[in-house]
């Protein structure tokens, strides 16, 4: 405010020395020459500043400058390291089923099958004797069980007490034989063709029993049958339970 009101007095005493240099001026001159001018004065003190002006008007838009020349590619950075391996995934759904793709060519023809099974076309031959009665001393003979038990392929002659051979191959044969109580003894041999193959034997005081068996090599025709070892060997004991016995069976064809 004082800054102000000293700016107005100053302004309004400039205003009063004009007037008055200008009511002598005016007075000098109607009555006197003009005078040699005098020595310019010296150049008074800067005034006060005055105060700010208002604001101008906002001048309008300039024209948009033309666009600058593109600047060259900047250099390639380095290689990043490698970041660190991320957790797996969840499975994702499965897939929508795809066409179905046209069909291959034929395969090659593959080898053939397995053996066929010759069990239904195999050649057999088996059976199995007893005595089914006591046959006592019995004679230095062919031995004739009473009783068939099994006689596939019917090779076993009942009548002469031999098993004939009609499919050649490998044959099993099995005796068995009983001796009666007291100081009897028994020996039973496995024959084949009239030459004996394995022997049973039993001597001890009471009934004894023995058994052997023998795998032969048989051709058609061959013979085979089962006989006491001699008369002094041939104290047999059998019943009901049938504890004399023979068998045989073809084990393979040759």
């Amino acid at each position: 405010m004082y800054l102000g009101f000293y700016m107005i007095f100053t302004i309004a005493t400039i205003q009063i020395s004009i007037i008055y240099a200008q009511t002598d001026t005016a007075a000098c001159n109607s009555c006197c020459t003009a005078g040699v001018p005098g020595i310019p004065g010296n150049h008074g003190n800067p005034g006060v500043s005055g105060p700010q002006g208002m604001n101008g008007v906002k001048g309008e838009q300039g024209i948009k400058g033309e666009q600058g020349m593109k600047g060259d590619n900047g250099r390639n950075g380095l290689d990043g390291f490698p970041g660190k391996l991320g957790p797996q995934g969840l499975i994702g759904p499965s897939g929508v089923k795809g066409e179905k793709g046209e069909q291959g060519p034929q395969g090659l023809i593959g080898l053939p099958g397995g053996v066929k099974d010759e069990q239904a076309s195999q050649q057999k031959s088996a059976f199995s004797v007893v005595f089914t009665s006591n046959p006592g001393r019995h004679a230095f003979s062919p031995m004739k069980y009473n009783t068939i038990i099994t006689n596939v392929g019917n090779d076993y002659n009942l009548n002469t007490g031999k098993f004939v051979c009609t499919v050649p191959g490998i044959y099993v044969f099995q005796v068995s034989t009983t001796k009666s109580s007291g100081g009897a003894r028994v020996a039973t041999r496995i024959m084949k063709n009239g030459s004996f193959q394995v022997s049973t034997w039993a001597s001890a005081t009471g009934f004894n029993s023995a058994s052997t068996m023998v795998v032969l090599d048989l051709v058609s025709g061959d013979q085979v049958w089962t006989q006491p070892l001699s008369t002094n060997y041939n104290y047999y004991y059998s019943d009901i339970n049938r504890f004399c016995s023979f068998s045989g069976f073809l084990l393979y064809a040759a």
